[in-house]
């Protein structure tokens, strides 16, 4: 399912692509040295982002992962109204972060006061387990302009909806366990699927020059999610219970507006 998202996403960004050198080419270029006057106008564009932050994880979640980072790719559209569209996929992952881990695969270690999980070899196998989720969301928003910004750019607000995937990957470092390797790893890494909403507040900036636009904020997500796989080995059974899982993302991203921007002021030559 998530190779048919990515695809789905690469055609769109190429879609984005195609049109915005479109409109790039049949607007005219305005050399620097000209004079200019007038006041700013709001525009319409399609843009792209992308975005770099950490997440805090609470509710069923916040008790399997310890924080983690997250990156986003973000396309979009401005209209004059100052609406924004957008579709967002979002990967976040941990770097060993998984709280319960010694639980999960108790039935793997060994039984002495320092238990650890025995490779091929016969040795310490160094398994680590991080976390590793997918979400992608369609949301609605609005910039509001602030007395010091220009119009396209202030406080922003967008509301998604959307799917998120959240699971635990398992990695020896020392050794090979193939207990944890290939369709065996489904037994103990917690898949869970469901239902996503989210809101994003923050600060938008959407500069003259094409290379200066940015935006900053907090993004709070609540998921509803349930366990995707029939069976787990260390509960000997599935789990048919519904989970309800929170985050919130501290988030810095870079756009890249597809305008070849139209004059909004006079020029004079």
């Amino acid at each position: 399912m998530w190779k048919k998202i990515c695809i789905l996403t690469l055609v769109l960004i190429s879609v984005f692509v195609l049109y915005a050198q479109e409109d790039k080419d049949i607007i005219p270029q305005i050399n620097k040295s000209d004079r200019i006057v007038g006041e700013d106008q709001t525009i319409s564009t399609p843009f792209f982002a992308g975005a770099l932050g950490w997440t805090f994880p609470f509710g069923e979640m916040g008790d399997r992962y310890k924080s983690f980072f997250n990156v986003d790719a973000n396309l979009g559209w401005k209209t004059k109204g100052n609406w924004l569209y957008i579709l967002d996929f979002c990967f976040q992952f941990g770097n060993n972060n998984v709280k319960n881990l010694d639980g999960i695969l108790s039935n793997l270690m060994t039984k002495d006061s320092n238990p650890f999980i025995v490779s091929n070899e016969g040795t310490d196998a160094g398994v680590v387990a991080y976390s590793r989720n997918l979400s992608l969301s369609f949301g609605v928003g609005k910039i509001f302009p602030l007395w010091f910004s220009n119009p396209n750019s202030g406080l922003a607000i967008t509301f998604n909806i959307g799917y998120l995937q959240h699971q635990i990957i398992y990695q020896s470092t020392l050794g090979r366990v193939p207990q944890l390797e290939d369709d065996y790893a489904y037994g103990y890494d917690r898949q869970m699927r469901g239902y996503m909403l989210s809101v994003f507040f923050g600060y938008m900036h959407m500069s003259k020059k094409s290379y200066a636009n940015w935006y900053a904020g907090v993004q709070g997500y609540m998921a509803k999610t349930k366990m995707s796989r029939e069976y787990q080995f260390d509960l000997m059974s599935g789990d048919n219970n519904r989970y309800t899982d929170y985050m919130l993302s501290l988030k810095v991203g870079w756009m890249f507006p597809f305008f070849g921007r139209k004059a909004d002021k006079i020029y004079f030559f």
